[in-house]
Order: structure tokens, then C-alpha cells, then sequence
């Protein structure tokens, strides 16, 4: 008897499934025709629904699971990478584990099949299984010995087999945002690591020091953990490239680490409690002209904002200029806002690639040393600040295109000078003219305070150049000539201290540990004050007495580091220019209804130039942002929890920070908001740009958005 044809078989089994469909519905007809009689029967409140959707049956479910690991893992044996993330998976699939296990009593040799055969099978090099709830890995992961890269990020992993020190090729291990509380011991074994992520863990107290057993290392990240300390044993890490410390416990990083990795570029130690950004620099070995310069010549990015810093070295009892010098070759970014510095004392010795530098929300009452030698610098942002004087030669800084200052007490520019391409033409036309008294007396105090002698030892090293006070004096060199100083008659002079009491007009309660704010402590304090300082307290919620005291007079609202959790749009500060809520509890600002955004705008906040919205909980920029502030034209929100952002968010704006953020995707129509002259967006998961293109700056980036737009 002959075998039935494959045409045959088919035809059987639809007849048999028609048969049983049939079967199935006389079955249920008596029910249904009663259904119907009773619908039609006019009864009142009967009425026709429609019948509940039919569930899958778990054999159903299980045969489509089927089919899916069957396409991956004949895809995987074609391409050599296996793909599971985000499938909801609690463990990886048998079937992947035995996807290359073959019967030797099924292989049948045919020539003449277009099916993939056994023989043709790539190794599996990449395994993804990212976005998932797997709890472990199964040990027979060793049988995959052509891995290269593996990623297990957010997972729940808390241990890995030990048989993962048999991936003797793995070149990028990703379990980063899982549940690791110690580094696994394998991790140690697997020496070919070039890439290691370990952020969003739950490691904690001190790096255990085998890590240096990974001497390959150029990408390492153990961001968003509960680390204290660093090990001194990562000096052996002498290949890393980039090191991501941010958002941890730290207080204390040992120059000694930076010292010892010549390749470092990027350097990410953000959100710590530093306190010192290099400690032991004393400790350093010296040179045979008996100096301990540090020098970083492969650093190009250095992110420490938000971590405490009170200065830059734990050097004691020395003046600045005698601190030993440290020389960043290529260093393009310095980032060191929402600290606690007041000199940077000789960080700026050696920078001549230094693009963008980020001093905002410091307590500098000066530009720091060294500043005006910097001549690529192009973004420099000093707001927030203590400064009383702005020195006329940042006007001669010809590349400097973006200048933040604003939320600084400064005397000598005119409330009107509002952008930078203002104030540059102004301190320009300043310095054709001779200096005023108020000047004069000022520029004397810098020199005195600020005269560095030149140092002429280590003439071959990148240390051979005049320090900057000497060239700058701090202002001061160029201050001693009548043409080369300006003329700020038109303008407030620099107060004298001739008399024990001056009048203020700044409200400052900073650090006063409030938990309320009363009409009685305003008004004790300043008389129809200009600038509010109430940093650094215990505020639960924007003070309304702020409003009803002195609103009317409020040109800058400083009040960052708080607990206030609603952003106080129905308060009305009419000359409000400049408003700094970072640090604080802010979870949304989907606070009021979005329909009288334009009234609130027109009314409470039409004044309003710059919003620091940095370090809260924000998920969302809400689309009538614009209206609300309709001014404004720098906001910042660096390190909240964006995910999403449409561009309608920021029409109008000129800067624009969104650093530090999760936003997944950049949308290319930011692309045409040409308004924007400077974009942070470090920090974030998107990898569309990449980084080449980050790294070429704001024009660079905005251009290849608009290249992405459909025609």
C-alpha cells in the first residue's frame, strides 16, 4: 500500500476539522436559538451584546511559542546573533540551550534541499536577552563558547554559572539594572572583557578589587549603584577608556586611578559626595624637577556635577598657584555645575581644547583663574553664581558663542543686556575705552590677590607656559593699562567699603535649615530685594509669602536643594527673570489645567528668561510650555526621568539641557526649532545620533535631525 501524498494529507485533515467545526456547532445550536428567542421576545432592559472575545488555549499559546523560538533559532543559526529581549521571559528557552544539538538517527543527507542544512549553522556570537524578568542563566551557556557580546540588562539576575568563565571569547558583557548585590566571581575569570556595564545594580561599599584582575578593560560602568569607595588596585586598568562612577556614594576618588590610565576620555563621576575632585594629588610621585603635575592627555569629557565638590584638590595650608598644575590636553567638556566650588585653583592651567565649561550654581564671586585663557571655549556657563563684576576681556574671547550668567548679582551690566551677542558687543566697546575708578580700584585687588609667579622649571613638559594669573592677572595684567580697561561710568561703579552697613538687595537665606518661610524673616532681612537666595533649606513648598511680600520686585529666584514638590504656577512674579527649583521634589508639572497656560503666562510669568528644572522627578514636558513661560529662552532638565519630549515642548528656546535624562528616541523634528543654539543631551539611552555626531556639537546634531525628517 502506497503512502498517502502531502496533498492527500492536507485535504484529510481539513475535511476532519470541518467535521468537528460542524459537530461543535449543532451542539451548541439549542442554546443559541433560545438566546435568540429570548432577545426577540421584547422584554424591557433585554437587549443584543456582543458575545465575549474566545481566549487562546494554552495549547494555541504554546504553538505560537513555537513557532517564534523556531524562527529565532533558525534566524540565530544564519546570523550568528540570538535576539529575545523584551518577550516577558523568566528563563531562556530550552530549545535556545539545544538549538545546536543534532540526532544522529534524524540526519538525513540531501543535496538536493533549499532547507538550511545542520552543517550550514553559524556559531552564535551575540546573545541579547535584554527586557526580560529572567532570575538566572543556565549553566549550559557554556556550550555557546563563540560568544563575543552577551546582553542580560534589566533582568533580575543576582548570580552568574560559573561556567561563564568558559566564554573564553566574550569581549562585552552587559547586566547592568539588575539585582546584583556583589560581583559575581566568574566575572573575574573572563579576562578578555573589553566592555563591562554594571550600572543600576545594588552593589554597595567598596569595588572589590579582583575587578583589576580585567586588564582589558576600556569601557567600564558602575553608575546608579551604592558604591563608598574606589579600590587603589584600578590603576592596573590601564586600557579603560571611559569610566562611568556617577550617580553612587563616592566620597573620595584617588588621582592616583586617573594617573595611571593614559587612554582615559571620559571620565563620569557626577551625583557623589566627592567633597575633593582630586584626592591625594599630594600623594603623587614627583619629577626630577621635584614638581607633582598631573597630566590627562587622552581626557576629553569630565562630568562631576552634582557632587558636593568644596574644591578641586584636599591639598591644605598652600596657596593656589603653588598647588601642582594639571594639564588637560584634549579635554573638549568640563562639567562641574551644582557644587560648592569658589576657585577651580590651577584646573585650568593646561586646557587649549576646552569647548564647553559648566560652573552654574557654584559660589564663584569671580571668573575663575585661568578662564580667559581658554580661546576655544565656546559655551561657558556661570549662572547662578556670586559674581559682582563681569572683567571686560570676555568680550576679546572672539569663539565664545553662548555665555550664561544670570542669577548673579552683577554690578556692571545693565539689566537689559539679556543675551550673549549683547553683552560681548558691550564688553568690546568697553575695552576701546580706558577704565573707570570703580575699575581701577577692582582690577588693583585682583592683582594683588591673584600675582602668581611664572614658573620656568619643566620646559619640555606641557607645563612650560606662564600660569594664567600671570597672563591674566586674574584680570589683573590687562587691568594695569588705560587702554585696555573699560569705562563703566553709565553703570553702577563697584561698591567701597567706606561705611560698616550697606544695603542689600538680595533676600539671603540660604542654608538656614526653613521649613516655612514668614512675612517677618523677609522682611528682617531685605527691603524690596531684586534677587531671593533660599538654597539649601527644608522647603516642602514654594513660599507664597515670597509673592505677597516682594513679588512685585523679584527679578531671580534662587531656591534649589529643597523638598517642594509642585511647581507654584499660580504665583505671579511679573519681573521674574531667572527661577532655579533644581534639586527638589518636583515629580510633574501637570499641575493646573493646560487651557489657562496662557493666561498664567501673560500674568504671573511674562518676564521669565531662564527655568533650571534640573535633579526632580519629571517625566514629561508638557506642550504648553512655551505658553506658559512665553519668554524664555533657556531651560534646563538635565538628570530627571524623561523618556519621551516632542519638540512643539521647546519653541523658542536658545539653550536647552535635557542631560542626564532616559529619552529613548530623538525626535527629527527638534531638528527645525532653529531657534536652539545650544542642546546638551548626554546622558541619555537613544544611539541615534551617535556619539561622532554628539561630539561635533549643537549645529552638528540639529542638522542631522533635520537630514532625518520625511520629505
Amino acid at each position: 500500500m502506497s503512502r498517502p501524498s502531502v496533498r492527500e494529507t492536507i485535504a484529510a485533515a481539513r475535511a476532519k476539522m470541518a467535521q468537528e467545526q460542524a459537530k461543535a456547532k449543532s451542539i451548541r445550536g439549542g442554546a443559541a436559538d433560545e438566546r435568540e428567542a429570548f432577545i426577540g421576545s421584547g422584554i424591557p432592559g433585554v437587549r443584543r451584546t456582543a458575545p465575549p472575545p474566545r481566549r487562546q488555549t494554552d495549547v494555541e499559546i504554546l504553538g505560537h511559542a513555537q513557532k517564534s523560538i523556531k524562527s529565532l533559532i533558525a534566524n540565530a543559526k544564519g546570523t550568528g546573533i540570538m535576539n529575545l529581549s523584551s518577550r516577558e521571559l523568566t528563563e531562556i528557552p530550552l530549545e535556545i540551550w539545544n538549538m545546536y544539538h543534532v540526532d544522529p538517527d534524524k540526519v538525513v543527507v540531501d543535496f538536493n534541499s533549499t532547507a538550511t542544512a545542520w552543517y550550514d549553522a553559524v556559531d552564535l556570537t551575540r546573545l541579547i536577552a535584554s527586557d526580560n524578568k529572567i532570575t538566572h542563566i543556565d549553566a549550559r551557556i557554556q556550550e555557546f563558547g563563540a560568544l563575543v557580546a552577551v546582553d542580560l540588562r534589566a533582568n533580575q539576575l543576582t548570580s552568574l554559572p560559573e561556567e561563564f568563565s568558559n566564554l573564553q571569547r566574550l569581549a562585552q558583557l552587559n547586566i547592568s539594572a539588575n539585582k546584583f548585590t556583589e560581583l559575581p566571581p566568574v566575572l573575574f575569570t573572563l579576562t578578555t572583557l573589553v566592555d563591562l556595564q554594571l550600572g543600576g545594580n545594588q552593589l554597595s561599599g567598596t569595588l572589590d578589587p579582583a575587578i583589576a584582575n580585567l586588564t582589558r578593560l576600556e569601557v567600564l560602568d558602575l553608575s546608579n549603584n551604592q558604591l563608598t569607595e574606589i579600590p587603589q588596585e584600578l590603576t592596573r586598568l590601564k586600557a579603560v577608556r571611559k569610566l562611568n562612577l556617577s550617580k553612587n556614594k563616592l566620597e573620595r576618588f584617588p588621582v592616583s586611578i586617573l594617573a595611571n590610565m593614559p587612554k582615559l576620555m571620559e571620565l563620569e563621576i557626577a551625583d557623589n559626595k566627592l567633597g575633593c575632585l582630586f584626592s591625594g594629588i599630594g600623594e603623587l610621585p614627583t619629577t626630577e624637577e621635584g614638581v607633582q603635575d598631573l597630566e590627562l592627555p587622552a581626557l576629553v569629557r569630565l562630568d562631576a556635577r552634582n557632587s558636593g565638590l568644596q574644591r578641586i584638590t584636599d591639598i591644605d595650608g598652600m596657596n593656589d598657584s603653588a598647588k601642582p598644575k594639571i594639564a588637560f590636553l584634549a579635554l573638549k567638556e568640563l562639567l562641574l555645575s551644582h557644587n560648592l566650588l569658589s576657585n577651580l585653583e590651577n584646573l585650568l592651567y593646561v586646557a587649549p581644547q576646552l569647548h564647553y565649561l559648566d560652573l552654574r550654581s557654584n559660589h564663584f564671586t569671580d571668573l575663575p583663574v585661568g578662564v580667559l585663557e581658554l580661546s576655544s571655549l565656546r559655551q561657558f556657563d556661570m549662572a547662578s553664581n556670586r559674581l559682582e563684576w563681569m572683567p571686560n576681556e570676555l568680550g576679546s574671547m572672539h569663539d565664545l558663542t553662548n555665555f550664561l550668567w544670570e542669577g548673579n548679582p552683577i554690578k556692571n551690566i545693565p539689566r537689559t543686556c539679556t543675551n550673549t551677542e549683547a553683552l560681548m558687543k558691550l564688553l568690546r566697546q568697553r575695552l576701546t575705552d580706558g577704565p573707570s575708578h570703580a575699575d581701577a580700584v577692582r582690577m588693583e585687588a585682583l592683582s594683588v590677590n591673584s600675582s602668581v609667579p611664572s614658573n620656568p622649571a619643566a620646559s619640555s613638559s606641557p607645563f612650560h607656559r606662564s600660569p594664567p594669573s600671570s597672563q591674566s592677572g586674574s584680570l589683573a595684567s590687562r587691568g594695569g593699562s588705560a587702554s585696555t580697561r573699560n569705562n563703566a561710568a553709565n553703570d553702577t561703579p563697584a561698591p567701597v567699603a567706606t561705611s560698616p552697613r550697606k544695603v542689600s538687595k538680595n533676600l539671603t537665606l540660604s542654608k538656614k535649615a526653613l521649613k516655612e518661610l514668614t512675612k517677618e524673616e523677609i522682611e528682617e532681612a531685605c527691603q524690596d530685594p531684586q534677587i531671593a537666595l533660599l538654597d539649601f533649606n527644608a522647603l516642602t513648598a514654594f513660599p507664597a509669602i515670597l509673592q505677597q511680600t516682594v513679588g512685585s520686585t523679584l527679578t531671580q529666584i534662587t531656591i534649589h536643594h529643597n523638598k517642594i514638590s509642585e511647581f507654584p504656577f499660580t504665583l505671579s512674579f511679573p519681573l521674574l527673570l531667572t527661577l532655579d527649583i533644581s534639586d527638589n521634589a518636583l515629580m510633574s508639572l501637570e499641575t493646573v489645567d493646560a487651557g489657562s497656560m496662557e493666561q498664567i503666562g501673560q500674568d504671573n510669568f511674562p518676564c521669565l528668561n531662564e527655568l533650571n528644572l534640573s535633579s526632580n522627578q519629571i517625566k514629561e514636558v508638557p506642550l504648553w510650555l512655551p505658553k506658559a513661560f512665553p519668554n524664555l529662552r533657556t531651560l534646563s532638565m538635565a538628570r530627571n526621568k524623561i523618556v519621551t519630549i516632542d519638540p512643539k515642548s521647546f519653541e523658542g528656546l536658545t539653550v536647552l539641557d535635557l542631560s542626564g535624562n532616559e529619552i529613548a528616541t530623538l525626535p527629527p523634528l527638534l531638528g527645525n526649532i532653529r531657534s536652539i543654539k545650544s542642546l546638551s543631551l548626554d546622558g541619555n539611552v537613544f544611539r541615534v545620533p551617535r556619539r561622532q555626531i554628539m561630539e561635533q556639537g549643537t549645529e552638528a546634531v540639529m542638522e542631522y535631525l533635520r537630514g532625518r525628517i520625511p520629505a
